[in-house]
């Protein structure tokens, strides 16, 4: 999660970041991305407010429901 924010100071940088990923997945064919403390991509990217900003799950969400994506994640107790 922290390379796709990497150097996003700009608006639209870290949307764009994820969709080139998703993109190169998708054209990539039987990837399955994995998501170490998947918890974290609920704000991931999120400027929150009225931004227009999107966060990391908000961006996934449509490729995930199409079946486009694969993710498996892990998280802690904490």
């Amino acid at each position: 999660i922290s390379g796709l924010e990497a150097g996003t100071q700009y608006r639209g940088s870290f949307e764009e970041n994820v969709q080139n990923l998703v993109n190169e997945v998708k054209e990539a064919g039987n990837i399955i991305l994995f998501f170490d403390e998947i918890h974290q991509i609920l704000g991931a990217g999120s400027t929150g407010g009225d931004s227009g900003s999107k966060g990391l799950a908000d961006i996934l969400k449509p490729a995930l429901s199409r079946g486009e994506l694969t993710v498996i994640g892990a998280t802690t107790q904490d």
